[in-house]
């Protein structure tokens, strides 16, 4: 009998109604078996003995490959029955399907029994379909060309021998030279740098080889000159735009156009576009517009994706057809910060806001001036946190609008008002000096000053003397800041005191006079013995207490002593701190009642004292 032959599977059409399982090489029921028999037109039982099948088992390679079954009958003295009808099944026709001539074409991984039937009988062929990897298939061209930082995903399978996707055969990919391109487990290339390589695609034991080329791609403009520069309106720019384009792979790339614009319209770019030299470089010379303020140009390559930078420079106004206006002068706290920013506008010379243009603060007498921001806005404005110098009074700012400084600065001005009352102090530093039971001439002048120490007008101040009198407890500083108290101190010499309390002042003050005695009003001696021997000095000097009317000591006050009896030395004295002048006196040799007298120039005062003289003891002879 010959072998089985392979070839194309046929149309598979099958005439079976049922679809059977089988198993062991068998029908698995015996109605399964009637059913098959049945179906077909039978031969009676003493012609039809035996019936085979070839191959008894094969296997397919590949989905879609044929096997042809080859089908012998025979009778009852074993010879070969012609022409008989036979009914072919599959119990699988999803693995294996089978058509009317006995031809077995594979559809997918598995095990299938195939049927023949025929008077009767029935014979069985196992066939097992294995698809044995044979390639690895690749989608897409045989060669792959990616920029640099490109992604592109692959799609590669293991296919049999008829290009069937080989079931449970991954696929792995690696790069012969991972800095020119890298892959991953999912056939993600991503390009690295300029190159040439080769990936790599395996699966058992089949290897597929991709060539690969990353070709630079343009990634960066770097501006090497010609940013944040500054000219007058409408003129060139000194120095020209350069700009260098480099690759994602950080190497210089020649022969990549270039364009150039502006945003102003009256500027220009000259040339608008240019090609990059051998190191990548290309260079234009750009007039500013005619309008002040920052302008803008750009440059720009195409591409995917399209990469472009863009460049600054300012355009300076002109003295001539600028115009700066300042608000009204606003007023604030000493040492504070305006509740307000003040404003200026900028403008030319026929009234058009001038926006964008850089702006600087200074501000003078001790106060500061911050921007809040460094040019003009869209309505030509710019604003300004002015805090005040610590001087009440007028105050001074100046704006400078262009950086060149060729339009003059302009000036602003505020009124610093003092502030909350902080300190309470005595004008004069030095204690004042007055005489007793008399007004203090000069006054004692107070001050109310802030935390700056500016002098605060209409506060309260309360006034206590611990001695003497005041005109008013409560006054009211002046438009200096100021009051003048009229104390009259009180009778007794020595140091007196005043308190002195100002509304929003912590601390008091406490101003101290010093009282001196008034004019002399008394003269009295003092140290006079009732009796003294005659022509000798008493035993204790003269002294003489000069007081005023309220019986402190005068002191200073001129002083004369004169007797007509004896002699006083010294004659004239003046009276020390407590009021004393004191004289020796030597009594007259004559005995009896002897006189001194003592004069204060000051008010003509006189005073006189007696000592009854007595004569000498005698001596006793010896």
């Amino acid at each position: 009998m010959p072998s089985p032959k392979r070839d194309a599977a046929g149309s598979g059409q099958t005439w079976i109604v049922q679809a059977w399982k089988w198993g062991a090489g068998s029908l698995s029921a015996g109605a399964a078996l009637v059913s098959i028999v049945s179906s077909v037109r039978s031969l009676p039982a003493d012609q039809v003995r035996w019936i085979g099948v070839r191959p008894i088992a094969d296997t397919a390679w590949a989905i879609g490959d044929t096997i042809q079954l080859a089908i012998t009958i025979t009778d009852a003295h074993g010879g070969i029955v012609p022409g008989v009808r036979v009914g072919w099944t599959s119990t699988d026709t999803s693995v294996a399907s089978v058509d009317s001539g006995g031809t077995v074409v594979a559809r997918a991984p598995g095990a299938a029994t195939v049927v023949a039937a025929a008077g009767g009988r029935i014979a069985q062929s196992r066939i097992v379909v294995r698809s044995r990897p044979a390639a690895i298939w690749l989608q897409g061209d045989s060669l792959l060309r990616l920029g640099e930082g490109g992604v592109s995903r692959l799609v590669a399978r293991v296919v049999d021998a008829r290009r069937h996707p080989v079931s449970g055969q991954p696929v792995a990919w690696r790069s012969s030279d991972p800095s020119v391109a890298v892959v991953d487990s999912a056939g993600r290339v991503t390009g690295m740098t300029a190159g040439r390589g080769t990936l790599a695609a395996s699966g058992g034991d089949l290897v597929l080889e991709l060539p690969i080329e990353v070709y630079p791609v343009p990634a960066t403009i770097t501006l090497l000159a010609g940013d944040g520069q500054r000219a007058p309106a409408g003129q060139r720019l000194a120095v020209p735009l350069k700009a260098q384009i480099v690759s994602r792979g950080g190497r210089p790339m020649a022969g990549v156009p270039v364009r150039f614009t502006v945003a102003e319209p009256t500027g220009r770019i000259a040339p608008d576009t240019d090609t990059s030299d051998a190191d990548g470089i290309v260079r234009a010379i750009w007039t500013l517009g005619d309008r002040p303020g920052r302008q803008r140009s750009a440059l720009a390559v195409d591409g995917e994706p399209p990469i472009a930078t863009s460049l600054a420079a300012d355009a300076e106004p002109v003295a001539d057809n600028t115009r700066i206006t300042p608000g009204e002068p606003p007023s604030g706290e000493a040492g504070l910060e305006l509740s307000e920013p003040v404003v200026v506008r900028v403008t030319d010379s026929t009234g058009v806001p001038l926006g964008d243009v850089p702006v600087s603060w200074e501000a003078a007498g001790g106060g500061t001036i911050v921007a809040d921001g460094a040019r003009t806005d869209s309505l030509g404005q710019a604003r300004a946190r002015w805090t005040l110098g610590p001087r009440a009074g007028a105050q001074r700012a100046y704006v400078q609008v262009g950086a060149s400084r060729a339009v003059p600065r302009a000036a602003l001005s505020a009124i610093a008002v003092p502030g909350q009352a902080a300190s309470l102090a005595l004008v004069r530093g030095a204690v004042p000096r007055g005489i007793a039971a008399r007004p203090l001439v000069p006054a004692v002048q107070l001050r109310v000053a802030d935390q700056y120490g500016n002098s605060v007008a209409g506060v309260r101040v309360s006034l206590r003397p611990g001695q003497g009198t005041v005109a008013e407890r409560t006054a009211v500083t002046d438009s200096t800041g100021r009051v003048a108290v009229a104390w009259t101190l009180g009778p007794a010499a020595g140091m007196q005191r005043l308190a002195a309390s100002a509304e929003g002042v912590n601390a008091p003050l406490e101003v101290v006079a010093r009282a001196v005695a008034g004019a002399p009003a008394r003269v009295v001696l003092e140290g006079l013995p009732a009796a003294a021997t005659v022509g000798r000095p008493l035993p204790q000097p003269v002294r003489a207490l000069v007081t005023d009317a309220y019986g402190n000591a005068a002191a200073g006050a001129s002083v004369v002593f004169s007797t007509r009896s004896g002699a006083v030395t010294p004659a004239r004295a003046r009276t020390d701190s407590v009021g004393h002048a004191q004289t020796r006196w030597v009594l007259g040799i004559r005995a009896g009642e002897q006189v001194v007298e003592v004069v204060v120039k000051e008010g003509g005062l006189r005073a006189s004292g007696g000592v009854r003289a007595t004569a000498a003891p005698k001596r006793k002879a010896r």
